[in-house]
């Protein structure tokens, strides 16, 4: 079994030899490789005997869409190398996969040529966690979301809003206020207030322009698609503003819920739609 000594790690990979020795990999030196997904704590706890791995595969470069936990379904991580250059390794839950624990701690082993920064293993506990962690917004809510503007639906548009400018942007915020849970009747608008988060420290004001841009268009999309604020009967966008992550206190996250990346070339059969909810991606 593993010890408390073990120099294991969530966010470690296996060596190709031992991925392909445990049945994880069908061959050597393919485009697959396995990632350690099991929490620190867990890997030498006595009554936990599986260890939990994604058997992920290997990637040009990251997706910003896919990175830092945006997309609850898949996750671009980026590995690195003291030896220098990257290895992109893309994640999806379906590839979850358990090893008994003995047959991990006999043959297992850690390949050390690449590393997980802090930055991305966070990226990576925040995903998982976002699996079972994210909220549900209402039916309602969702099918209006996806009421069809020209050839596309609005949560299609605003996915393609997005995504030019993901790299500043922390999160997508939704707040509608006491309705959140509830299933409104047609005719009864949810009166909806986004916050366009984004990255004041690293971003600075470039970051800004990136949201103040992306809340510029959302605006402009969902009068087109709802109508103004006062003529609304389905959706009714009360404010959308860009907001630095500096400034979003806790007393704001409970009252919020985020919008995550769901559909279209995040789905894992292209071809729909686009995003619901999660925990905050920093």
């Amino acid at each position: 079994m593993l010890g408390r000594d073990t120099e294991w790690r969530q966010g470690d990979l296996l060596t190709d030899e031992e991925s392909h020795a445990m049945g994880l990999v069908e061959s050597l030196g393919s485009n697959r490789c396995v990632v350690l997904i099991s929490h620190d704590c867990d890997l030498p706890n006595d009554t936990e005997t599986f260890v939990d791995v994604i058997v992920g595969s290997l990637v040009q470069a990251p997706d910003p869409m896919l990175a830092n936990a945006r997309n609850p379904r898949r996750l671009h991580l980026k590995f690195v190398s003291d030896a220098g250059g990257d290895m992109c390794v893309e994640l999806r839950h379906v590839d979850r996969q358990q090893v008994s624990k003995a047959v991990f701690a006999k043959i297992g082993a850690r390949d050390g040529n690449f590393l997980l920064p802090a930055d991305e293993k966070r990226a990576l506990k925040q995903w998982l966690a976002a699996r079972y962690g994210r909220p549900a917004f209402p039916n309602a809510f969702e099918n209006r979301l996806r009421k069809i503007v020209g050839k596309k639906s609005v949560e299609y548009r605003i996915a393609k809003i997005l995504e030019p400018e993901s790299s500043h942007l922390v999160a997508l915020f939704f707040d509608l206020g006491e309705n959140k849970a509830i299933e409104l009747e047609d005719g009864d608008p949810y009166f909806l207030s986004i916050s366009v988060v984004y990255d004041a420290t690293e971003g600075g004001p470039n970051a800004r322009a990136s949201a103040e841009k992306v809340a510029g268009e959302l605006r402009t999309l969902f009068e087109q698609a709802y109508g103004t604020v006062d003529t609304a009967t389905e959706i009714a966008l009360d404010a959308c503003n860009a907001v630095a992550d500096t400034f979003m206190t806790l007393a704001d996250l409970r009252k919020v819920d985020q919008w995550r990346l769901e559909y279209i070339s995040l789905r894992e059969d292209p071809a729909g739609d686009f995003l619901p909810a999660g925990e905050l991606p920093f």
